[in-house]
């Protein structure tokens, strides 16, 4: 069986892949989902740098947008403005967005009275129990704030989406999503979430905290809802489900090594823990994830270097 750990072979295979042209900003820091890539552009090369990593790519004549490769490495880039598609040993990365952007199409909600806002490029709909609007010109702007980013979306003259980029828990399911939502009407303000939940754990590698073992055992999720990584003594994969209930893994498959007993007691705690997940966390700016069974903490883990 050919199992896929993506981070520990960066050195092997690296493709990064996106449209159009480069940003006119020399310095774009980029969202892989929970995975941050910091792209470098310069006339002739692009420098990628993500966790201990930092590759240089050259320009590359192309059809239609700004191609970077790096041959020996078998690494590729190719962006389109504020966003970016990477991909790493044939597995396709969570789409990169700018962080200083927010997503062309994303959607934002309450509770208490429920409201949904789809907000695609420039227009906008709204669904709420009184009745929908449609917004087919909205203009968005971005306040400048040294702790977090805030837009503010103008839906008309008297409706505003206001989206932050504070990691933000549903009132209901408590599941957790990339960004804190506000529709202000008027005199009245709606709290809410906005974002992909699949955003905040997909892409980055997660090693397991406080493991007493030499090398510590990892997780992997990525946007199509496979999963994959280090068990602290075999290589495992297999597929998760993200809904609006909660997080939950199909049956996986390891390979098949004999390692000491430590390891392999490591091992067993690791796949029962991850049988009983209903639910994840995410903490400290999103470089903390915990995996629950409902209330209670299975599994913790930290974003890998």
């Amino acid at each position: 069986m050919r199992l896929i750990h993506v981070l520990s072979a960066l050195g092997s295979i690296i493709v990064l892949t996106g449209c159009d042209s480069a940003p006119q900003s020399t310095t774009v820091v980029y969202g892989c989902g929970a995975l941050d890539v910091e792209a470098n552009y310069s006339e002739q090369q692009v420098e990628l740098r993500f966790g201990d990593q930092q590759v240089a790519l050259g320009a590359k004549t192309s059809a239609s947008g700004a191609l970077y490769v790096n041959q020996k490495q078998e690494l590729e880039f190719w962006n389109k403005g504020a966003q970016a598609q990477l991909t790493i040993a044939g597995q396709p990365y969570p789409l990169c967005i700018d962080k200083a952007q927010l997503p062309q199409q994303f959607s934002a909600r309450g509770n208490e009275p429920f409201w949904l806002v789809h907000v695609n490029d420039h227009s906008a709909s709204l669904r709420q129990p009184s009745g929908d609007r449609d917004y087919p010109k909205i203009a968005i702007s971005r306040r400048d704030d040294t702790t977090q980013n805030v837009w503010k979306i103008e839906l008309r003259s008297d409706e505003l989406l206001e989206i932050s980029d504070n990691i933000c828990r549903d009132s209901m399911s408590g599941m957790p999503h990339p960004y804190t939502a506000q529709l202000i009407r008027g005199e009245t303000t709606l709290g809410g979430c906005a974002g992909e939940p699949r955003r905040l754990i997909s892409g980055a590698s997660w090693q397991l905290h406080a493991s007493a073992l030499e090398k510590p055992p990892t997780i992997q999720f990525m946007s199509d809802n496979s999963v994959f990584g280090y068990s602290g003594c075999n290589r495992y994969q297999g597929n998760y489900q993200l809904t609006g209930e909660g997080l939950s893994f199909n049956p996986l498959a390891a390979t098949k090594m004999m390692c000491s007993p430590e390891q392999m007691s490591a091992e067993q705690k690791l796949f029962e823990a991850l049988e009983q997940v209903t639910r994840f966390e995410v903490g400290d700016n999103g470089n903390t994830l915990q995996l629950r069974n409902n209330g209670e903490t299975l599994l913790r883990f930290i974003k890998a270097p």
